[in-house]
Formats: structure tokens, C-alpha cells, sequence
């Protein structure tokens, strides 16, 4: 008994003790085997054995109820099997601590007899009961050590997270990081398309092909929809056996799910699936502590994603003009300063437009709504009108800017074309007897008509075609 509390409390990891544990037990009988299983949320998984490899070709689990291990496991009581009475041939052994079943000790003998029999089952019972307790004790500090790692680590990659001002980044991240620290096979992210209003995939972080991801998205799909229903945090400890998720779990295991939130409004869900442990070959199940963990992580991909979108906000109130939507006057000057240090004095390299409605402010005293409508409708005039690269943007109350790169070798006539139409398209929707908008257009092509930026917006300032 002395040697088997050694190498219960030898130093190093449990696994190896364990192993240890199971050597000394097989050799208190010649002949002897001994594997020791640790329980699950359902089933027994091989954990250590006396015989030679270690039970590494593979992953051995054995349900609750399952065999003489299961049976003893399930009904939380030790097996004693004998080959004739009174010869010992395998004891079955929970491992009780508090009111938890740890797993089971399973021992092998060759046919102890006699008092040699009854001896080994009270040294088996003690063996047993000093296992859980060191099995307990190394469970609570492997917990405690383990949260405050991944604690530590969520709160690293919250500040990385929160630095960040691209939604898209953010997804990345979200996904990446969160493998790493809840050691998840496969993380999903969906977030709510503004437009379809679908909750739809940003970013996927696993080892899954493009097989395989057609399948772990289907189950996703299910899975979003019923956390979108619940709204709070949840593990599905086993997929297999859920009445929803089953069909589509194919060999995922376990789960873990959260709605995102934004001001109490849902903006999409993330999920967490099989759990990976750098010493096993196969999936486990999330605990209740990886919830918990789970639960801290998702409140700080929800802060960043609020961040990004409030920069991206901001980024767009800064840069663009809300009434018209186009961009405005500082970023236009922007991309016209980037233009002119490209075009290095090359001959038409470009034409800066300015259209003002002239008579927008005698509109409005007549009817505010009506002044509103024919800016806009010039606004998207010279939207519709322009190139893809073309730079159309709000210069001030009446005035609307237009950086035209590369506009030919003639761009008086490209800007008279543009004249044209813009008037054409905003006087199309005009209702007879109203005052019709009075367009203006000064232009000026670089460099002949101006060699900065300075000169260039000053030779604009006249009207040079005029279209009512």
C-alpha cells in the first residue's frame, strides 16, 4: 500500500502517475492487470494501464452500464468476480470522491485464493479510495490552473480584440484566438447581414475540408437558430443525443453556443465544437468550466465588434457626407493631393469638376423638401454618370466635386458630356412650372490650367458651362 501512495504522490503529471499507479496494482498479484478508466459525462474513457504502450494506438471508451467497468461505474459499487468460490479472478472498482464517480480501477488476476483473496480485495478497496482522492485533488488544481491560464489569455486577446477598428479583423481574430484558448477543433462566427438581414458566416477557424465544412455548417445553421431562440450561453455536452442537433451532429461531439448581442438586440452567434487536448487522439466534451470561460470570451468579442462598428461609423461620418451619401470635402482633397503626386506633371494626368446648383437656396425658401430631392438627384446624377474610379463628392451646401484621372486627351469635352447628362437626369423628374435647378459647371485639367491644387480649385471657381 506504502508504494502504491508513492507513486499516487510522485511528482509530475497525473497521467503518468496513474500509469504508475497501475503498474504497482498489477504487481500485487503475479499475472496481474490493471487499466484505470476516468469517467465522462456519459461513458469511461481509458486513461492508464499496466500493460506495455500505454493504450496510446488509440481512444477506449466504454458507455456507463456498459460491461463489468460500466455497470460499476453506473451503479457506483465495486464488482468482485470469482472464477470458483473464493478464487479472485477481476475486481471492478469505482472511484468515489464526494458524490462523483472519477472512473474505475479494473484489476486482473491469474486466480488469487483464500485469505490471499480476501486480503487483495481490502488492499483493492483502499487502493480505490486513495485513487479518487488524488484523482479529485489533481482534478481541482488541473481546473484551477486551467482557468486561470485561459482567464489570463482571454484577457490578452480582449485587449488585442478591442484594439482592433475592422469588423473583419475582429472576426478573425475571434475565431483564431478562441481555437487556441478553449482548444476547440472548430469555431464558427455569424453575424447579421445588414442588408439581407440573414445571419450569415464571417469567419471559420478549424481543420475541416471543404467536405467536411458542409456538413459542421449545416449543423452550425441548426445550432444558431435554436441559440438565437435561447439568447443565453450553452453546452451541448453531447450533440448525438439532442432531439434538434442529432441528425446533423455527424461526428461532432460536444458544442458550445452564445448569442452576440448589441444593446440587448442579437447580431449574430458564435460556436465552439469538439474539444481537442494536446494529450488525446480524438474530440472530447467541453465542461461546464469551458462555459464559463466560453461565456467571459463572448462578452469581449461583443465589446469588439461594437468598437469596430463605432469606428467604422465614425470613420464614415467623417468621410462622407450623410445627406447625399458621397464622400466629403476633406477626404475629396485627399484623393486629389494623392492623384497630383501621381501625375507628376503628365500632360491631362487630370480634371477637377465643380457643379453648383446655383438657384439650390431660392428652391429651398419655396419648398425644403423639394431642394433636399434635387440635390440629392444631382448628387446621384453624377454618380450614375461618372467612372467607377472617378471621385464624386459633397465641396458644400450647393456644391458638388467631381476628380477626374485620366479624363482623355480632350477633358473640356468629357466635362460637357458629363454637363449634359447630369442635367438631362436631374430635369427629367422636374414637374412642369416649378423652378427648374440651374446647374453650373467650372472646371480646370491638370496642369495645364493649374499645376497644384491651389490653382486648380481657383480656375474652377468660374462658371464655364451652364445647364438649366
Amino acid at each position: 500500500m506504502r508504494a502504491v501512495r508513492e507513486a499516487l504522490g510522485a511528482a509530475g503529471a497525473i497521467e503518468a502517475r496513474l500509469e504508475a499507479l497501475c503498474q504497482r496494482v498489477a504487481a500485487l498479484h503475479e499475472g496481474g492487470i490493471a487499466p484505470l478508466y476516468l469517467a465522462g459525462e456519459d461513458e469511461l474513457r481509458l486513461a492508464a494501464t499496466s500493460l506495455p504502450g500505454g493504450g496510446l494506438g488509440g481512444d477506449y471508451r466504454v458507455a456507463l452500464g456498459a460491461g463489468v467497468d460500466g455497470r460499476a461505474a453506473k451503479e457506483r459499487a465495486p464488482i468482485f468476480l470469482e472464477t470458483s468460490p473464493g478464487v479472485l479472478a477481476l475486481a471492478s472498482l469505482p472511484l468515489i470522491a464526494g458524490d462523483a464517480c472519477l472512473g474505475v480501477l479494473s484489476v486482473q488476476t491469474s486466480g488469487a485464493a483464500g485469505p490471499r483473496a480476501r486480503a487483495l480485495r481490502e488492499t483493492l478497496l483502499e487502493i480505490a479510495a486513495a485513487a479518487a482522492e488524488e484523482i479529485a485533488k489533481a482534478e481541482r488544481e488541473a481546473r484551477t490552473a486551467s482557468r486561470a491560464t485561459k482567464v489570463s489569455a482571454i484577457n490578452e486577446t480582449g485587449i488585442r480584440l478591442l484594439s482592433l477598428r475592422d469588423p473583419a479583423e475582429v472576426a478573425r481574430e475571434t475565431t483564431s484566438s478562441g481555437a487556441l484558448i478553449l482548444e476547440a477543433d472548430h469555431v464558427v462566427l455569424r453575424l447579421q447581414d445588414p442588408e439581407s438581414k440573414r445571419f450569415v458566416i464571417k469567419s471559420y477557424y478549424g481543420s475541416a475540408d471543404a467536405r467536411a465544412q458542409q456538413t459542421l455548417f449545416k449543423l452550425d445553421k441548426a445550432l444558431a437558430v435554436e441559440t438565437l431562440k435561447t439568447r443565453q450561453p450553452r453546452l451541448h455536452k453531447s450533440l448525438a443525443k439532442d432531439a434538434a442537433l442529432g441528425a446533423l451532429a455527424g461526428g461532432v461531439r460536444s458544442a458550445l453556443a452564445a448569442p452576440l448581442k448589441r444593446e440587448g438586440r442579437p447580431i449574430g452567434t458564435l460556436a465552439f465544437y469538439d474539444k481537442i487536448a494536446a494529450d488525446q487522439f480524438f474530440a472530447g466534451a467541453f465542461s461546464d468550466d469551458d462555459l464559463a470561460v466560453f461565456a467571459r470570451y463572448v462578452s469581449y468579442v461583443e465589446r469588439a465588434l461594437e468598437n469596430a462598428a463605432f469606428h467604422v461609423a465614425t470613420a464614415r461620418h467623417r468621410n462622407f457626407d450623410e445627406e447625399t451619401g458621397l464622400p466629403n470635402a476633406d477626404y475629396w482633397g485627399r484623393r486629389l493631393d494623392q492623384e497630383l503626386a501621381r501625375a507628376t506633371g503628365r500632360e491631362n494626368a487630370l480634371t477637377v469638376v465643380v457643379c453648383r446648383i446655383e438657384n439650390l437656396g431660392e428652391i429651398r425658401r419655396a419648398d425644403t423638401r423639394r431642394a433636399d430631392r434635387v440635390l440629392q438627384r444631382t448628387a446621384e446624377a453624377l454618380r450614375n454618370n461618372s467612372r467607377e474610379f472617378d471621385v464624386v463628392a459633397r465641396g458644400g451646401d450647393a456644391e458638388l466635386l467631381v476628380l477626374l484621372p485620366d479624363p482623355g486627351a480632350r477633358p473640356e469635352e468629357r466635362v460637357a458630356t458629363l454637363a449634359r447628362q447630369v442635367a438631362e437626369e436631374v430635369g427629367r423628374e422636374e414637374t412642369n412650372g416649378a423652378l427648374l435647378p440651374a446647374l453650373a459647371f467650372g472646371y480646370a485639367a491638370y496642369p495645364s490650367e493649374g499645376a497644384d491644387k491651389s490653382a486648380l480649385m481657383q480656375r474652377t471657381k468660374t462658371a464655364r458651362i451652364r445647364m438649366v
